[in-house]
């Protein structure tokens, strides 16, 4: 097929093949958009069984829209065969790049990868998606260490009867497969929750619990019957018992006793991350959490002046003085207490500079004592109006590159969400922006409270009106009331609706 045209989609090599059909390299002939091109094997084209199924990842992957799904571009059926247009991916398979580049990876690493995987996941089962085929080799670590999901061919549309899988058929790969999978019962989002914990353990241990060259199908069919996973750590010994605690709980026997959800999944994932964060890592700086820092010491105070001022101290060389006659000592004791009088006044103007911060500058803010207790209440809560009034005229802009600054590395809650970091908030924010195109924020300033804890971190509530729009509705409104929490640097660390059926 290399050179032949599919829609605009110019075939300028192969990928790869496999049993139902073959993947090609393909370019537009217009926009110069490389695409992975799947075409169904002639054989099969008219074999209804395997056609339902080739239309069905077209249908299942038209409904996802995620930064961590292939994209589809197109779907064709022509007399030639039926074809896939799909997001082309450069990476390597995950089992590939665990054999051939990583091998194990550190817990740090796995959490970073398998945390946008899981987040996936979750996405596309709150579609109604189960996916029913999940293993490594179905996902692409692209060079930038990202991860696309691939190959939804079996997926189930749990709101689709057609695709309700018949009992007692067995879909999925052996290796990955959970126990409803091998009875062949009815299957949901918790059997994807298994395959997951199954390729998280290939993941930290750089191997797949079963070893298919040794034991038959039959074996694999039983220990994922009746035999929990093996231990990670007879794989790989720097596997942590939180870390098997993690995989035991998604590889459990009884679905209602394994994570429900991916979020719930990817939770415990975050928490063992920060579990494993030292109390000395920037990480744990997002905001001031430690109430000692509230009495920090000049000497903790980092600044320029008196850096300046320090280097002005004499370098006395004892060998020297005793070297000048005793009627020239009033002369260099008198310059000796000049530079002493000099450093004095810098130390104290540094000082004075830091408590008041006259510029308010948002890194000497967590110092600025006299600054926080000389502000009037009035003063304090003009501040903090204009913040929030800043802060969501930002987020209306939808341009995230404005936003970022605005939020914390962390956010300790985001809208229920514990321990999100900003790259997670970006995503949840273009998920949003793509069925919810415009909105607004309007503020009953009258209504807001505010106050500061102890750490000097900004706690404001109030109530406001919250108005969206799609592309084919009109303008909506729900009221409610909103609390942000904003660290010592004026950044988003909290922010919850305090009225659960909010947006």
């Amino acid at each position: 097929m290399i050179g032949e045209q599919i829609l605009n989609y110019k075939i300028t090599s192969k990928i790869g093949e496999g049993g139902m059909g073959a993947v090609y390299l393909a370019m537009h002939t217009q926009i110069e958009r490389k695409a992975a091109i799947k075409v169904l094997h002639p054989t099969y084209v008219n074999n209804p069984i395997i056609r339902e199924r080739f239309k069905n990842e077209a249908a299942t992957m038209a409904r996802l829209k995620h930064p961590n799904i292939v994209d589809l571009y197109d779907y064709l059926e022509a007399p030639t065969g039926l074809y896939l247009i799909m997001e082309y991916v450069e990476g390597k398979p995950l089992d590939e790049y665990i054999a051939k580049i990583s091998g194990p990876l550190s817990e740090e690493k796995a959490i970073h990868i398998f945390s946008k995987v899981l987040d996936g996941f979750e996405y596309a089962h709150r579609q109604g998606v189960v996916h029913r085929d999940i293993k490594p080799s179905n996902l692409i670590i692209t060079p930038e260490f990202d991860v696309k999901i691939l190959d939804f061919g079996i997926a189930k549309l749990l709101s689709n009867s057609k695709t309700q899988t018949k009992a007692g058929m067995k879909m999925g790969t052996v290796l990955y497969m959970s126990p409803e999978q091998v009875k062949g019962t009815d299957v949901d989002n918790r059997s994807d929750i298994y395959a997951l914990g199954v390729t998280l353990f290939q993941l930290v241990t750089g191997k797949c619990p079963y070893d298919e060259e040794k034991v038959t199908e039959y074996e694999v069919y039983h220990s994922i019957l009746n035999e929990p996973l093996p231990r990670a750590k007879t794989f790989y010994p720097k596997v942590s018992e939180k870390m098997q605690q993690i995989i035991d709980k998604a590889t459990a026997k009884k679905p209602e006793h394994r994570f429900q959800t991916c979020q719930e999944f990817r939770q415990a994932l975050l928490q063992l991350q920060s579990s494993n964060i030292p109390p000395q890592s920037p990480h744990f700086s997002t905001y001031n959490t430690n109430p000692s820092l509230s009495q920090t010491t000049f000497a903790n105070i980092d600044s320029p002046l008196l850096e300046e001022a320090s280097q002005r101290l004499p370098k006395t060389n004892p060998t020297l003085q005793q070297a000048v006659p005793p009627v020239q000592k009033a002369k260099p004791k008198q310059q000796y207490s000049s530079t002493i009088f000099l450093f004095v006044v810098l130390l104290l103007a540094s000082a004075a500079f830091v408590l008041f911060n006259p510029l308010r500058l948002p890194k000497l803010q967590r110092y600025a004592y006299l600054d926080h207790k000389l502000r009037t209440p009035e003063q304090k809560k003009a501040e903090i109006q204009q913040k929030i009034q800043q802060f969501y005229s930002t987020m209306e802009s939808h341009d995230f590159e404005k936003i970022r600054p605005l939020y914390a590395p962390v956010l300790e809650n985001y809208f229920g969400n514990k321990n999100i970091s900003i790259e997670d908030v970006e995503k949840a924010s273009q998920t949003y922006w793509e069925r919810y195109v415009a909105e607004k924020h309007d503020i009953d300033w009258n209504s807001l409270e505010y106050t500061q804890d102890e750490q000097g971190n900004h706690i404001a509530t109030f109530d406001m009106k919250y108005s969206y729009r799609t592309k084919n509705s009109q303008w909506q409104t729900i009221a409610g009331k909103r609390e942000i929490r904003m660290n010592i640097e004026w950044q988003v660390y909290y922010i919850i609706n305090l009225n659960k059926n909010q947006k």
